[in-house]
């Protein structure tokens, strides 16, 4: 494979994959703030009254929210967010010096298989699995809203 096509390919992958830990984390923030605004309306609901009855099973049903919310955030989820932005964050640095690359007349050879090696190790190493609805926003971002600069 020529230089040129292959710095394209490696363009295109880091960009997806960035792209994709971005839209991770910021799914997982848009779950947890819509997560707390629910149960804070539920609790509001249940303190101004509809029935005794109801009020209980509308309190329960935010406290049962809450403490999932809670739950689901312990052990590894704790740094989710943390670990898809170190992730996309490195994905980015890799995508822009691919593109520095790709911009250059001449280049050594050398150093693209070298680059190309850093993103195969990168690939590798252990970091979360982008969710696939995250993949399909980031793909969508990419490709139809013209979020990125596609030089590839």
């Amino acid at each position: 494979m020529q230089a040129k096509e292959l710095l394209k390919k490696l363009g295109e992958e880091t960009l997806y994959s960035t792209k994709g830990h971005f839209k991770a984390c910021d799914l997982r923030r848009i779950m947890i703030s819509c997560t707390i605004w629910i149960c804070a309306v539920l609790n509001v609901i249940s303190l101004i009254g509809i029935n005794s009855t109801i009020d209980k099973w509308i309190a329960a049903s935010s406290l049962f929210g809450l403490i999932a919310l809670l739950i689901w955030n312990e052990g590894e989820e704790k740094n989710y967010r943390a670990k898809h932005k170190q992730a996309a964050e490195t994905y980015l640095s890799l995508h822009k010096k691919i593109r520095s690359y790709f911009l250059l007349e001449k280049f050594d050879n050398q150093e693209i298989e070298k680059l190309s090696n850093e993103v195969i190790q990168f690939d590798k190493s252990e970091k979360p699995e982008i969710p696939a609805f995250a993949r399909l926003l980031a793909k969508r971002a990419i490709e139809k809203k013209g979020e990125t600069d596609n030089w590839f």
